[in-house]
């Protein structure tokens, strides 16, 4: 019998879907209004940008809410712990500059969001032997292939960079952006590149393709999203600007590996 996934991050799960799905809706669709968020997004190119990496957070709080067993959520707990972080720091770094007069309402679901959170993992997840036992013979789906260790090492050291340049010297990110980037929203975008970074560090030293499938799931629904989002939003780039081409080159290459991957994985007979 698999190790049940505590009923606390059910609830955890499920307010992180409808939250971030109600970020995507409104960042994605009405970018002219990120002004009216949390905080000012501006320009509306961050504001979609923002938007469309929350679809990582509403497809992974879909899997806490939904997801029985602790055994195919395990990959996510560091990572998942980095991400918040990244939200914590960067919120209460900025906190002066939050829409306290004309959205608090907004303003202080944000904030109450990402402080509450992060704590109550803390408490609430699994922490004892059983919960990190092996995957059981019945329900293997063999090793993960070495391609694939070796792609989540390359996600692991360029989601580690980068989310470290966003959050730690935003000024130069800037000046190698598609668009301008304002210091608050660069440090909130480092939260996904870093979360994807120790999401892909944590399946590099798992054992099964069962325990991490999900966790591949979740990096190319975010890559996937990050295509989209320079499909539709590249006519508005200034061609002057630094990695124009790059930003939809690099989605692109990722989900064609780990495409492949995931497909050669769920190829293999046990």
């Amino acid at each position: 019998m698999l190790y049940p996934k505590p009923s606390a991050i059910t609830r955890i799960g499920l307010t992180q879907f409808l939250l971030a799905l109600s970020f995507v809706i409104w960042l994605v669709f009405f970018p002219e209004t990120g002004s009216n968020f949390a905080w000012p997004i501006i320009p509306k190119e961050s504001a979609r940008f923002i938007g469309a990496s929350f679809a990582l957070r509403a497809f992974f709080g879909y899997h806490l809410w939904r997801q029985k067993d602790w055994m195919r959520l395990r990959w996510s707990r560091w990572g998942n712990f980095a991400f918040l972080a990244v939200l914590f720091f960067a919120t209460f770094w900025h906190i002066n500059e939050m829409n306290w007069e004309t959205n608090i309402i907004v303003a202080h679901i944000w904030v109450l969001a990402y402080t509450a959170e992060p704590l109550v993992l803390i408490l609430v997840e699994p922490h004892n032997q059983e919960s990190k036992a092996p995957v059981p013979s019945e329900l293997s789906r063999g090793p993960i292939l070495p391609g694939l260790k070796n792609l989540f090492m390359f996600i692991f050291v360029a989601g580690i960079g980068l989310g470290g340049v966003l959050f730690m010297n935003p000024e130069f990110a800037d000046t190698r952006w598609p668009w301008p980037i304002l210091p608050f929203d660069a440090r909130v975008m480092a939260a996904w590149p870093v979360a994807c970074g120790i999401f892909a560090a944590t399946m590099y030293f798992a054992k099964d393709w069962a325990e991490v499938k999900n966790g591949v799931e979740t990096i190319l629904v975010y890559v996937i999203s990050l295509f989209l989002f320079w499909v539709f939003t590249f006519s508005t780039f200034d061609p002057a600007r630094k990695n124009v081409l790059m930003f939809g080159i690099a989605p692109v290459i990722l989900i064609i590996l780990l495409g492949y991957y995931y497909w050669r994985q769920n190829s293999v007979k046990k």
